[in-house]
């Protein structure tokens, strides 16, 4: 076990935890809300956190403590300090490193490629929150380098309609893109992917309790169907059968399904209904037991959960490029 698998494992555990005293619901990635970023930013780059780091951090953006030092150095610079008590979340990273040869001292070459090998391994750095960076002069938060949209709770209704919309129309193209068959049943019971015929079967908006819990059960199978053989290829290794549809048992791959449908839920901008979330003792005590069995399933979980969310959400802009593309066209044609 690797420290970087091992810290990154205990503060989630922490968090199940502290969720499940407080009485509070546990999101594997902080969902979207209204006024915040729908997914945590390098305050520095503007560039998106992937992977783990959706976990570990929440939507906001961050810096590091040496990147306020670096900026209150610069001439007639407004002078920021770290707010007394703020904690410092963890950023993680992969690299590689050349395979040395010990009798030579010079890299490994693969026979077979010709290319250099490696070996990976974790790292990690701290940052502090946007909002945990202040003025020295009058406490006042360090601003937005970037534009977020905001939202009042008046719009949610609009929001949600919106989302909705959104939503559908990448449904149905990416399984008509994909060759995937939906099939909605009528107070159906049960949601799932078969990747032995590419359907997903799910019951009808109208079984759930929520609008936000229909997307995300749909968002969950739709992840589950980027794993087949044809797309990215999660299931390749598993025997074709019809019984595959107990794959769903398979804690790695429900893992992967949880987190992407989570990522998704953000990145469309879905508004989340906390009181009708399903986040019983019994959830949070099967993934906390699982976890604590294997400390390196929440970093290849999420690794291969932005995957699925990344192709997602290409297939997404795809769709909306298309679709803007066939506007114009209309709108020439009318003049």
């Amino acid at each position: 076990m690797s420290k970087v698998s091992q810290i990154i494992t205990e503060t989630v555990l922490k968090r199940m935890e502290e969720a499940e005293k407080n009485g509070e619901v546990f999101y594997w990635v902080k969902p979207f809300s209204e006024g915040s970023p729908n997914k945590p930013y390098s305050y520095d780059t503007g560039i998106p956190y992937r992977g783990i780091n959706r976990i570990l951090l929440d939507n906001d953006e961050f810096l590091t403590f040496a990147k306020v030092q670096e900026m209150n150095k610069k001439k007639d610079a407004v002078q920021y300090h770290i707010r007394k008590g703020a904690k410092a979340s963890m950023v993680c990273y992969y690299n590689t490193i050349p395979v040395i040869d010990e009798e030579t001292g010079v890299p490994q070459i693969d026979e077979r490629t010709g290319e250099q090998i490696t070996k990976g391994f974790w790292k990690y750095y701290r940052v502090f929150s946007r909002s945990d960076v202040v003025r020295a002069d009058n406490g006042e938060n360090l601003p937005s380098k970037f534009e977020f949209k905001h939202y009042s709770h008046e719009d949610a209704t609009e929001q949600m309609t919106k989302a909705l919309d959104r939503f559908n129309r990448l449904y149905e193209y990416f399984c008509e893109k994909y060759g995937i068959t939906l099939q909605v049943i009528k107070d159906g019971t049960q949601a799932y992917f078969s990747p032995s015929d590419m359907v997903i079967k799910v019951p009808q908006a109208e079984n759930f309790r929520s609008l936000s819990e229909y997307c995300k059960t749909y968002l969950h199978e739709l992840s589950h169907a980027t794993g087949a053989k044809s797309i990215l290829g999660r299931f390749k290794d598993m025997p074709d059968a019809d019984a595959m549809i107990a794959m769903q048992s398979y804690s790695r791959e429900e893992l992967v399904a949880e987190l992407s449908a989570s990522m998704l839920a953000a990145e469309l901008e879905i508004p989340d209904d906390s009181e009708h979330s399903d986040n019983s003792v019994a959830y949070i005590h099967s993934w906390a037991s699982y976890l604590k069995d294997r400390p390196n399933e929440i970093l290849a979980a999420s690794a291969k959960a932005e995957a699925s969310c990344q192709l997602i959400m290409d297939t997404l802009q795809e769709m909306e490029h298309k679709q803007e593309i066939t506007k114009e066209r209309s709108e020439e044609y009318d003049r």
